[in-house]
Parts: C-alpha cells; structure tokens; sequence
C-alpha cells in the first residue's frame, strides 16, 4: 500500500540523526523497565490473586474480577494521561505517575477486604496507566525513522523479562520450601507472602524513576512546543553522547526546519478540559489517519484478549494442570483442567470442614512462556533487518491461531503446555511491532494521544478476556479456545489496512 501524503512529508521533515549510541540504549533500559513495571502490576495478579483467595475470602467470580481491575483502571485513564503527556511533556509525566502508581501499588498491599483490594488496584493502574503507553512514546522520540521500529521492539522485550521475573519472585515467596510467614499486625491485618511480593513487584518502577532523573525532556516535544534552546541543547547532549561531538551547523539548520514544520503554538481557551481533550483526539478520526487508527484499535483489542486476557490465567491453569492428581494420559487440555476424576464414593461426615488452598505447585511453566517471549523479540527485531513487518505480523498471528487449534486436540503434556505458550507469545510480540508502526505513522502533536487510545483497546480487550476467562470457560472450555484460535485469523485478515 503507497505511504500517504502525511508519510512522505514526516520523512522529508524529520530531525536529523544523531547516531545511535549510548543514550539509546540508556533510554531503552530505563523504559524497558517501565515496561517491566506495567507487566509485573497486571499481570502479577495472576499469581497474587490466587494467592489472597484465602485471606481475602473471595470466590471465583471476585477473582476474575480482581485480574481485570488493573486492566479498567488503565482504560479508564489511559487518554487522560495522553492529552497531559502532549501537554505537559513525556518525562513530566512519567516522572509523576510512577511515584503516584508505586505508593498506591503498596498501600493495596494491606488491604483486609476483596472490595477494598479490588478498589487499590484499580487506583494503582490508573496512574500505572502513564508509564504503559508513555515510555514507547518517550523513546519513539530519541530515534530516527530509520531505527525506530527496532528500538521499541527492543523496549517491548522487556515485558518477557517480567514474565520471568514475575515467577521469579512468585517461587520465592509463594513456595512453602522457601518463604513461609505469618504476623498479624493490626486488626485482621495480617502479614503474608503474597502482600511482600506485591510490594517487591514494583522495584523495577523504583529502579527506572532514579534512572529517569539522568534523561532530558524528549526534544521532538521541545521542538514542537517551541522551546527552541532547550530542544537544541538536548540534540546536542544526545549527539555528544552517542557520537562524541556536538551538531554541525547543517544538523542546526535541519532541526531549524524541523521545528517550523511541527511547533504547536499553546493556545489559552476558553472550553473545558474535556472539550479541549476531545478536539485535540479529532486529527485521528479524519483524513489521512481515520482507516488506519480504527483497523489498528481493532486488532489491538484482539491481541490485549489473547495475550493479557488469557495470558493473566496462564499460571493458574498450568498451576491445575500440574496439580491434577491420577492418570491424564490422553486427555485433552480442557479434561485435565475442568473434568473431574473419577474414583470411590466417600461417605460424607458431618464434622468435615473445607480448608481453603491456596497453594502452587511450582512457576516452571511460566518460565517458559518468559523465555519464549524474550527469544521471540529478539527473532522480531533480527528479522526486521530483512523481513516487511506484514510479513512478520500476518505470520506471528497464525502461527498463533494454529497453536490455538492444536490447543483444543493435543494429549500430550508438553504439547499442550507448548501451544498455550505460543497462543499468548506470538500475538504479544505483535503489540510491540505494531504499536511502533504506529508512532511511525502519526507526528508528534499527537503521537502520545493515539498510541494511548490504541492500548486502550488493547487494555479493553484483556479485561473482557480476563472476565470471560475467569468465570465462564469452566462451563465452555472447547468453545473459548475454538474461538481464541479463530481470533488471530480475524484480526491477520486486516493486514492491508495497517499502517505496517
């Protein structure tokens, strides 16, 4: 499909390059780790949640919904958070909603009730929000055209160190053989294992905000506010960085041009916030933007539904897998979760009390998945070197609706444990490759607000996956996976109207 007119004009009027050295890399860590940040405080309920089961006295349908409040709070307030960071700046907010997210993300960790646990993750992820969708945008903004695509898919590997780290952690506390404890504090507040890992989940946060603090303001945005000085002074720390020495009076002149072509002049108005953040989301419901952005939300929700929807039960499901005690030769994925075993009648007896387990038997699986999402980065951003990125996305996503199919019929242990892997690999690769097509796609004014909309959708996707998983694919097993492994090939179908 032909660049549009906007296209052709972003590259004729780009910043000029400054290498890529050691600001880049600098940059892709300490986002990296926001990356991290974002993955471990949704995605951790999936070992967290089950884990408060007892001392929370929750049932299925309040855990279920507990695994998607991270997932409604970053909806809620991921397009407030874009029309601040095209505002107010990147870093500006970055620097304030990690602090916001980490000291809410501990006070949920002494919460006593399911309500109260289910209302401070939901808070947590509204600030949580920022550094979801504002680190790719940051980083966008350091790199050239050229290199730009690569670099966030090198930021997005980080989410597959989470899902190491996230079972990493998950043993060592979770584990009676290591980490085993029990102190009532005040009340009925007692001090367990799960409530320490969610405090330690949010050391990547802390880790990236003292690493934040040693980056500049993002110099497209200077640029386009018109900050001329401090925009030319940060192009010429980066290039002093990267190449060591400062910016040619040619490289002056270009970012010169630059700026002419994307200044934003702040207007004072009279309308309200919620007017002046509707009109500022317009350009990308018109020309030449409008087919693009809504194929892209489209396919974003579907990824957010296989990748966090399913993927947040991930541990959970292999945890009962492994659990299942008898014979499952030959039974299929569905059997072994949800098809009861068979044996003796027991009389029953009137003095039996049910005990509440909330135990894990092991985080190897999720090791794995980790591991796969971290190759599988690495393999997107080596074949980006050589291979379009609709190659790459049309492959990835039915790859991942084969997986799907093969879920629903394999016996075989490993295979099962194999095709699930996959099924949430491939598609989460794919959030990265096209979230950076997209910041490629859309200029600076509003890059922040239509990367934040996507994830919305993506976010909106994982919440309706991690509810319908949670509370009705017991009853329905083979029918979710039959239509989790027609959903790839749904959203595959969409390739042409990508901006890819």
């Amino acid at each position: 499909m032909p660049q549009s007119p906007h296209s052709i004009c972003m590259h004729k009027h780009s910043p000029p390059s400054t290498g890529f050295g050691r600001v880049h890399l600098f940059a892709t860590l300490t986002l990296g780790l926001l990356q991290m940040l974002t993955i471990q405080e949704t995605m951790g309920m999936g070992t967290i949640g089950p884990a408060a089961v007892c001392d929370l006295h929750m049932n299925q349908a309040q855990l279920a919904a507990l695994t998607a409040a991270g997932f409604m709070g970053i909806i809620c307030s991921s397009y407030f958070w874009g029309y601040i960071t095209d505002k107010k700046g990147r870093r500006w907010t970055l620097l304030r909603t990690i602090i916001v997210s980490n000291l809410c993300s501990i006070a949920s960790m002494f919460c006593i009730s399911s309500t109260g646990f289910f209302v401070m993750r939901f808070v947590t992820c509204i600030f949580v929000a920022g550094p979801s969708f504002v680190a790719a945008t940051y980083l966008s903004e350091f790199c050239s055209q050229r290199i730009l695509v690569r670099t966030i898919t090198h930021m997005y590997m980080f989410s597959g160190f989470a899902m190491i780290s996230c079972p990493a952690w998950a043993t060592l506390f979770l584990s009676p053989d290591f980490i085993d404890f029990e102190v009532e504090l005040v009340g009925d507040l007692t001090l367990r294992p799960w409530r320490v890992l969610g405090c330690i989940y949010i050391l990547p946060g802390v880790v990236a905000f003292f690493l934040l603090l040693h980056l500049p303001e993002s110099p497209k945005f200077l640029m386009m506010i018109g900050d001329t000085q401090k925009g030319l002074a940060t192009m010429e720390w980066i290039s002093k960085k990267n190449t060591g020495h400062g910016l040619t009076d040619d490289q002056i002149q270009h970012m010169l041009a630059y700026e002419d072509h994307v200044r934003m002049r702040r207007r004072k108005s009279k309308q309200n916030v919620l007017r002046s953040m509707l009109d500022d989301a317009m350009p990308l419901f018109r020309k030449p933007y409008l087919g693009y952005f809504l194929c892209v939300c489209f396919v974003m929700f579907v990824l957010g539904l296989l990748t966090n929807g399913l993927g947040i039960w991930f541990t959970a499901m292999r945890n009962r897998c492994n659990m299942r005690q008898g014979n499952t030769q030959g039974m299929t994925f569905c059997r072994v979760l949800f098809v009861p075993e068979t044996g003796p009648i027991m009389e029953t007896e009137v003095d039996f009390e049910a005990v509440c387990d909330d135990s894990f038997k092991g985080f190897n699986n999720s090791f794995v998945l980790g591991a796969v999402y971290v190759a599988l980065y690495n393999l997107c951003w080596l074949s980006l070197f050589c291979v379009h990125k609709k190659v790459m996305f049309v492959f990835s996503l039915v790859s991942a609706s084969t997986f799907g199919f093969l879920l629903i019929v394999v016996t075989d242990p490993m295979m099962q444990l194999f095709s699930l892997v996959f099924v949430l690999a491939f598609p989460g690769v794919t959030i990265g490759l096209l979230g950076g097509a997209l910041l490629r796609f859309v200029p600076t004014y509003i890059r922040a607000k239509a990367l934040c909309i996507s994830l919305m959708w993506c976010r909106c996707g994982a919440a309706v996956g991690a509810i319908l998983v949670g509370s009705n694919i017991q009853d329905h097993c083979e029918l979710f996976l039959l239509a989790i492994a027609i959903l790839p090939l749904i959203a595959a179908c969409m390739e042409g109207y990508l901006p890819l």
